[in-house]
């Protein structure tokens, strides 16, 4: 029975492993939850352009971009965890249950509030705009900043480290976490005269737990449902702060 357990045991710390041959994207239109609806379709006689976002991470002096931590300390006894962090997950490899993270923080969150936008019906019409004279014929440009886009990843050992844990992992105890974090600042602006009308910022975090049954692969899907939680919230208070846009 003590072979069968420590089996089963290095089997599902294989499974856990092998899953980080698993590739995520960010996946806006497939996040749960409702996109903002504010005013009926035609409405709106104003257009906007929404410009690449501006990326600002790692730019805060206890955020420094790379890196840091490790899984192998959960080989290290009285340990509770072996960890991962990153402020540009994108960038590198080493998740609990993933191998890469293909995200294009500047277009992919400028093509989500630009979604997130046209679904709002605040705007007669919505664009994207690579620079100023794509932009040329909105009333106004949308821009965004991002100052954190932070990843923390635990893998459970509960203080018995990897050669012992998995057995936990096997019976349903969770084999690790994942959290989520996005900061970021959404302006309009002026298109004619350059200012600033209107901001509003946003900075929320979010955590699931792993099984190795369960949510294998998962863990960045957090970030775009943040995403659509602060659209959803901007727009709303956009709507409120500009009744007459």
């Amino acid at each position: 029975m003590r072979q069968i357990s420590l089996s089963a045991a290095f089997a599902a710390l294989a499974l856990v492993l092998s899953a980080c041959t698993n590739i995520a994207k960010f996946d806006y239109n497939g996040a749960p939850g409702t996109l903002a609806k504010l005013r009926e379709p035609g409405s709106a006689t104003k257009s906007v352009a929404v410009m690449p976002f501006m990326d600002r991470r790692g730019l805060a002096a206890d955020r420094a971009v790379g890196d840091h931590g490790s899984f192998f300390l959960g080989f290290l006894p009285l340990l509770p965890y072996g960890y991962v962090e990153k402020e540009q997950p994108e960038n590198s490899e080493d998740f609990v249950s993933l191998g890469r993270f293909h995200f294009d923080v500047q277009n992919d969150l400028a093509t989500a509030a630009a979604t997130s936008l046209k679904s709002s019906g605040l705007f007669s019409s919505v664009t994207k705009a690579n620079n100023a004279a794509q932009a040329a014929n909105a009333d106004y440009i949308w821009r965004g900043s991002v100052s954190s886009t932070f990843y923390r990843g635990r893998m459970f050992t509960y203080t018995l480290t990897y050669f012992v844990s998995p057995l936990l992992w096997v019976v349903g105890l969770p084999s690790g976490s994942s959290t989520n974090e996005l900061a970021v600042k959404f302006e309009l602006v002026d298109r004619a005269s350059g200012s600033v009308v209107w901001e509003y910022s946003y900075d929320r975090s979010d955590y699931l737990n792993h099984w190795i049954y369960a949510r294998v692969g998962k863990d960045t899907s957090i970030y775009p449902r943040l995403m659509k939680e602060a659209m959803n919230g901007a727009l709303l208070k956009l709507s409120q702060d500009m009744p007459d846009l």
